[in-house]
């Protein structure tokens, strides 16, 4: 080999023990570094939380749903009449007033033959209970007078025997008042009017569109009230029943409204182990589908402890600190409010850790920031 290529090896062998020497001096630093960390140990924040008495209110999240729904349904086949341009969404309607209208001119027409054939039959037979029925006949005489073709049917007389009966059923006269009154009934439905003061949230309807029986026209809700729907843990479930009042609030608009507890599920959700619980409110700036959270006040706690709720794991288990090393410890936690786990089973002056460590174990050495 000549001499060049022997100083390429020794390069080769310098640079090579150098890369070895960097790092088991770096190794040595890290574990230099590392022992004298753990000698005087990890800065750590604690609290000393002290016995009291806590305000106590459970609080859920639910979305406004109106109490009164209506699902405006065609009963009767037709064209919706000009009346119908007026019906979109949004639009309000007092109770009782015109909504929609089903062209009803053809079924109309038919309704007045009916009732013209009625009081055609009712007359005829009108000698003969003048001469059988002597009693009824005034009677009968006065119903037919009183009939009028652009009105409701009056009620049929009542028969004073059962031979009355009997002859007015045989002449037809009853099933023709019930076919026309049946009719009249039919008639109404051509006319739609709002069931109570509100407003329509969905349209399925325009002028001129041919509906049949069955065919959805629209929704309209009432804005007098609303019920909110949440979910309370079973536990919580014993100071709750119907008429328990309850403080809403919005995260999107100010105000605070008063509700009431109207209606309590009767089964539990088996995943979640809760109850679904409705509470009634009304306001005028209230609407379908917002978002409201609710407050339930409950009974104060007693000698309880309030610990930030981060520092809670999922076992109810918390990190304390103890002649500087950290110690893991199981609590009592009864509820949790906003940034706060409400705890008992700790006692007073305990310096709960308040920092969080990822890497956090039974034992870790810590130094207390004073």
């Amino acid at each position: 080999m000549n001499k060049k290529g022997v100083s390429l090896l020794i390069a080769i062998a310098i640079i090579i023990a150098a890369v070895v020497f960097n790092k088991v001096i770096s190794a040595s630093k890290e574990e230099a570094t590392k022992e004298l960390e753990a000698s005087k140990g990890l800065l750590v924040n604690v609290v000393y939380p002290q016995k009291e008495t806590i305000n106590n209110q459970y609080q859920g999240t639910g979305k406004l749903r109106a109490v009164d729904r209506f699902e405006i349904v065609a009963q009767v086949d037709g064209q919706l009449l000009p009346s119908a341009r007026r019906f979109k969404e949004g639009t309000s309607y007092k109770k009782g007033e015109l909504m929609l209208e089903i062209d009803h001119q053809e079924y109309k027409m038919n309704l007045l033959a009916q009732k013209s054939e009625f009081v055609t039959l009712v007359t005829s037979i009108l000698p003969d209970l003048k001469s059988d029925y002597p009693d009824s006949y005034p009677v009968w005489r006065q119903y037919v007078s009183s009939i009028k073709m652009e009105k409701k049917l009056p009620t049929i007389p009542e028969a004073q025997s059962e031979q009355e009966r009997f002859y007015l059923s045989g002449k037809g006269v009853l099933s023709k008042y019930y076919s026309v009154k049946s009719g009249e009934e039919k008639f109404i439905k051509y006319t739609i009017r709002a069931p109570f003061t509100g407003v329509v949230t969905s349209v399925d309807a325009e002028a001129g569109k041919a509906v049949r029986s069955g065919s959805a026209l629209g929704t309209m809700i009432s804005t007098a009230s609303y019920d909110l729907e949440i979910t309370i843990p079973l536990p919580n479930m014993d100071q709750i029943k119907v008429g328990t009042e309850a403080v809403l609030v919005s995260s999107d608009i100010s105000g605070r409204w008063i509700g009431k507890v109207v209606r309590i599920s009767g089964d539990i959700d088996e995943q979640s182990q809760s109850v679904k619980v409705f509470i009634r409110v009304s306001g005028r700036e209230l609407k379908e589908g917002m978002y409201l959270n609710a407050e339930i006040a409950q009974a104060p706690l007693e000698n309880a402890m309030r610990i930030p709720r981060k520092m809670v794991d999922n076992n109810n288990r918390i990190y304390i600190v103890e002649n500087n090393q950290l110690k893991h410890l199981q609590v009592d936690v009864i509820t949790r409010q906003n940034d706060y786990a409400i705890i008992q089973g700790l006692d007073e002056g305990t310096a709960v850790l308040s920092t969080v460590i990822k890497s956090a174990y039974d034992g870790m050495p810590v130094r207390v920031n004073e």
